[in-house]
């Protein structure tokens, strides 16, 4: 089984946190017999940038909701990008809405730089901007 697949049969069972992506792009895990620092270099990439993982919201009309959250944060960010969906970055924190292409959906993932505490925190902040937004367009 090649690194694709063996990432495949995994995401369903620990959700998409981006690390099934960056497996299979990578060399195919070491047998028992090997030595190899490569689960010790992903755990410790993961705790670099600590994850939501992808948050999946139901969003008739998303465009919206997009430039509402490019114009809250375009002061603070440091970075904006909008090519494909929005990518905002901070500091400390970054954040990317993207646009589901087969429902009217959105995913939301939060990261931030090193910091476990934070991570939760601006989750819960983005989502309830996503959440003031709805109540003031319905």
């Amino acid at each position: 089984m090649n690194s694709a697949q063996h990432a495949a049969n995994l995401e369903p069972e620990v959700g998409n946190l981006g690390v099934m992506s960056w497996l299979s792009r990578h060399q195919p895990l070491p047998s028992a017999n090997e030595s190899w620092l490569g689960p010790l270099l992903m755990v410790e990439r993961i705790g670099m940038f600590p994850s939501s993982g992808d948050i999946r919201r139901p969003l008739p009309d998303p465009y919206p909701l997009l430039a509402h959250l490019k114009q809250l944060y375009a002061e603070q960010a440091l970075e904006i990008d909008d090519h494909d969906g929005l990518k905002v970055i901070f500091s400390d924190w970054r954040f990317r809405v993207r646009i589901c292409c087969n429902d009217p959906a959105i995913i939301i993932n939060v990261e931030t730089r090193c910091d476990l505490q934070l991570m939760p925190l601006r989750t819960a902040q983005l989502l309830s901007q996503l959440d003031r937004f709805e109540q003031m367009a319905s």
